[in-house]
């Protein structure tokens, strides 16, 4: 019964990608790098409007993940992963831009 509440508020990607989260957190590598490769795009997208820069998007969508992956045993699915994945890259490319604006 528990499940199938939770269901209906979740995509069958969103699903998909709790069942990547808990496998990279038991440390499967091949979860990680599907993660990456589901999201990597938009992400990098996302951040290059933000930076107008591809050399520093590049760098920031890597860094975004590798915060995201360090955090990830925290991930608690009250909302998608998506969600959680690109707040961390935006918080990450502002932090990036009020550096290079006090530089």
């Amino acid at each position: 019964q528990e499940q199938k509440q939770e269901d209906s508020r979740f995509s069958i990607k969103a699903m998909d990608d709790f069942k990547l989260i808990d496998m990279a957190v038991d440390g499967d590598d091949k979860a990680y790098a599907k993660l990456l490769a589901r999201y990597k795009k938009a992400v990098y997208h996302m951040v290059l409007k933000m930076v107008r820069n591809v050399d520093d998007a590049e760098d920031l969508t890597i860094e975004s993940f590798a915060k995201a992956f360090k955090s990830l045993h925290r991930f608690k699915k009250d909302f998608t992963f998506s969600t959680w994945l690109f707040r961390i890259a935006t918080n990450n490319a502002i932090d990036f831009i009020r550096k290079r604006k006090l530089k």
